[in-house]
């Protein structure tokens, strides 16, 4: 099967400070489902280039969960992830904080945006075309399009005119503000849509 890499948080546990790469354990069996091997990236690598050479993924999953804006290891792991997805033509997505490093990677800005934690959002835009969908939400921090990066192109918006969902007008990158992996059971719009960027 396609190997697909996905990120980690990159968090100090418990009252030694351990620190510990750890992931919601649902986002690597919904990349399984969909036929691939999910393979999770340690933050704290020696030789990030020469992983993703032994590995050789399809794909690359920039996870959710985490403040994008501490810019630790893990932003810093992860713009490097970006790079190598541009220059190797690596097909990637970012879901929530990931999507947010992708638009900070581009020079896009984050704004505090208000009713987007724990609740439901309807969008509208190309990627829906015509069907009604509706999406979980779990940030504080969003977009619009005017704050988005350079050559980032909205596909998906909120009722609110938040950006929900972008790509990259050259490159192989998707970003989406929600997160299929925290449905009960998988929906077949994001099954869809996951399976369509990676392939």
């Amino acid at each position: 099967m396609k190997k697909i890499i996905i990120t980690q948080r990159y968090e100090k546990i418990g009252k030694f400070n351990e620190l510990r790469d750890n992931i919601d354990s649902r986002l690597p069996n919904l990349i399984q489902k969909l036929g691939y091997t999910p393979i999770l990236l340690p933050n704290n690598l020696n030789n990030l280039k020469n992983f993703i050479k032994d590995i050789s993924p399809k794909g690359i999953i920039l996870s959710g969960g985490g403040d994008v804006l501490k810019k630790d290891l893990r932003y810093k792991v992860e713009s490097e992830l970006i790079k190598i997805s541009i220059k190797k033509r690596i097909p990637m997505i970012g879901i929530c904080r990931g999507a947010q490093a992708l638009n900070i990677f581009f020079g896009g800005k984050l704004i505090k945006v208000r009713n987007h934690v724990r609740k439901t959002h309807k969008i509208f835009g190309p990627i829906v075309k015509r069907k009604k969908i509706s999406v979980n939400s779990y940030h504080d921090f969003g977009f619009f399009e005017k704050t988005l990066g350079k050559n980032l192109k909205p596909l998906a918006y909120s009722s609110d005119k938040v950006v929900k969902s972008f790509c990259h007008n050259k490159y192989n990158l998707l970003g989406i503000m929600w997160h299929p992996e925290r449905y009960k059971n998988f929906k077949l719009f994001d099954k869809r849509l996951i399976k369509n960027y990676l392939s």
